[in-house]
């Protein structure tokens, strides 16, 4: 009798129960834009991910790695002066209205929920790299390429200004990720408009509602967020025709929270008020240049004022219209400029009135960060972070010692050799030559600026010049109203300008504003 091979059988045998197993599914097969199959087992993870999401998770992932390498190499992160501040007011306390309350909460719980920092800038990294992901999403619609938008966020992962800036215990590192997200956000709304029943489409106000939010951590997040977010609202207002009143509408609320928080909440649960010095500084640095450059101008009652707070000589020698530092730290200046602020900014306005050129220029010189593309002479330059924390705390070791969280704050690498490349790295991105490019966002702006209107004119879509909003927003405002030549002020426009050019590269493609191509096929190309 023949011998049956079961192995070679067209049908399995049947079960005991007499019913047969179902027959094996297929081997799980991705197919790319090109219809290639991917049985790579890194084709069949992506493949568990639906189509048009595909290459924002890509980048999303891709991202998160080279986030992930910086917060290895200066784990548990990267500090400044400011960041010891933060532990110092969770603390010990008291709390004080100085820095973000919203940010000083998150620095509160990751102390008290792990011991640390490093789970604070580890989830920077994850909502940065997610962020990317939305981009690619958002652009794609635009008509970008997935791969062009992918390519700009690793590059901004990668340089040590804004990809080591992530990992920085700072409020500004929040704030940024609001200023960055309201690109995409106005993207999909951009997107959607002009699409049939769009003023209808329940999305439309749920992007809208994403913007309100955004805007809304910028002024949670820093102090003068007040200023960039109504230059930016107005901008919106004139831009977004169709859309002028929901977008007035959101901004004038999250204002009016924003407000509300700092004057009645805040306070009501005991949290302190700054000191004068910190809002009036740049007043009182504008009073420092007017003096220094025209003495003849002031009465003998302005200087007998003036007197009260420091010497007249002290005045003119501290008078730098690049930074207001030099005036505000004199010795004694701040308890005695806070006893007489209001006669300060009277006389700041008196001063304004009969010599606006003093003022403004004053103004317009401190605020080169946002509008140069250069750094100035050496009292103008940009003044940037370090990439180390020193022993000394910023001078505050004393004041940190005894501290239950003192060991969160010190260096402590997770790998010797990342850390060494890393600082390698940060050093190399000094360089002078470099310092416009890498350090400053003016020349970012600029740029963004042009590739924008060479998209709208192409498209003749110029709903799309609301993308820039945020940008010609922050220089206003920090023009407006800044202490110092501080490379933080205007580190968000070079992480928007980058992921910006790729939209230079689809001006002239043909796509449909409310959906391309490659987003309505699932395409990653």
């Amino acid at each position: 009798m023949p011998v049956h091979d079961e192995s070679l059988s067209a049908e399995p045998l049947a079960t005991a129960n007499g019913t047969r197993p179902a027959p094996a599914p297929p081997a799980p097969a991705t197919r790319t834009a090109g219809g290639a199959i991917l049985r790579r087992p890194a084709g069949r993870i992506l493949g568990r991910v639906p189509a048009r999401w595909r290459a924002p998770v890509a980048v999303y992932v891709i991202t998160q790695l080279i986030f992930l390498l910086w917060w290895i190499a200066f784990y548990p992160g990267l500090m400044s002066y400011d960041s010891v501040i933060y532990v110092l007011q969770v603390t010990i306390g008291p709390w004080v209205d100085n820095h973000s309350v919203l940010y000083n909460s998150l620095v509160w719980l990751s102390l008290h929920t792990t011991g640390g920092l490093a789970a604070l800038t580890l989830a920077q990294t994850v909502a940065m790299s997610a962020s990317f992901g939305y981009t690619v999403a958002a652009f794609r619609r635009l008509g970008v390429r997935a791969r062009w938008t992918g390519m700009a966020a690793v590059i901004v992962a990668v340089v040590p200004p804004t990809g080591a800036f992530i990992v920085f215990i700072w409020k500004d590192v929040p704030f940024t990720i609001c200023a960055f997200l309201i690109v995409p956000t106005l993207a999909h709304l951009v997107s959607l408009r002009g699409g049939p029943g769009w003023r209808r489409d329940g999305r439309v106000n749920v992007l809208i509602g994403a913007v309100g939010l955004e805007l809304l951590g910028l002024m949670l997040f820093r102090l003068n967020g007040f200023i960039i977010v109504a230059f930016t609202a107005a901008i919106l207002v004139v831009v977004l025709a169709g859309l002028r009143v929901r977008v007035a509408a959101v901004a004038v609320a999250s204002i009016v929270l924003a407000v509300f928080l700092n004057a009645v909440v805040y306070p009501a649960v005991g949290i302190q008020k700054p000191s004068s010095s910190l809002s009036f500084g740049p007043a009182y640095g504008d009073i420092a240049v007017a003096y220094a450059e025209r003495p003849s101008s002031f009465s003998a009652a302005d200087t007998r004022l003036m007197a009260r707070v420091a010497p007249l000589a002290e005045w003119r020698k501290s008078a730098n219209c690049y930074d207001s530092d030099p005036t505000t730290t004199i010795p004694g200046f701040t308890p005695r400029a806070a006893q007489l602020d209001h006669r300060l900014v009277s006389l700041w306005l008196q001063i304004l009135k009969r010599s606006p050129d003093l003022i403004l220029g004053a103004r317009i010189c401190r605020g080169s960060i946002a509008w140069s593309i250069f750094p100035g002479p050496s009292n103008g330059q940009t003044l940037k972070p370090v990439d180390q924390v020193p022993a000394n705390l910023f001078l505050l070791a004393p004041k940190v010692r005894g501290n239950p969280y003192r060991s969160a704050l010190r260096s402590a690498p997770l790998s010797s050799k990342l850390n060494a490349t890393a600082n390698f790295l940060w050093n190399a991105s000094l360089t002078a030559q470099l310092q416009w490019l890498l350090w400053r966002g003016a020349f970012w702006c600029y740029l963004a600026y042009l590739v924008l209107f060479a998209y709208s004119r192409a498209r003749r879509n110029w709903a799309v010049l609301s993308l820039g909003a945020i940008l010609v927003g922050q220089q206003l405002g920090v023009m407006a109203d800044i202490p110092a030549q501080l490379y933080r002020y205007m580190v968000s426009p070079i992480f928007i300008g980058i992921m910006l050019v790729p939209l230079y590269f689809a001006r002239n493609r043909a796509g449909d504003t409310a959906g391309d191509t490659a987003d309505r096929t699932g395409s990653g190309s």
